[in-house]
């Protein structure tokens, strides 16, 4: 199994537009820890805290711009659109 660091899985979802709220995690989290989800969304494996991410996405939000932080403590996936070797190094 992959060895990644501490942190745990996040979703973000945002009404600003996906390449914005990419460019702005890769400032504060590593590229290998970034998984781009159905539009609109993008899951994560982060030490940050979700109002650390939060704050720091915030600031690449437009007016009007709303986005939703979210940490996981469990989940299960399903089909060929995940990543399962990604997601299972990550705690599952």
């Amino acid at each position: 199994m992959i060895s990644v660091g501490p942190g745990s899985l996040k979703l973000v979802i945002s009404s600003a537009r996906p390449d914005a709220v990419l460019a702005a995690l890769h400032h504060g989290v590593d590229a290998e820890n970034i998984r781009a989800a159905p539009p609109g969304a993008v899951l994560l494996h982060s030490p940050l805290e979700p109002s650390e991410l939060r704050d720091m996405l915030s600031r690449e939000m437009g007016e009007g711009d709303s986005l939703l932080v979210v940490e996981f403590e469990k989940w299960s996936g399903y089909g060929a659109g995940i990543d399962r070797e990604w997601l299972r190094a990550r705690g599952h």
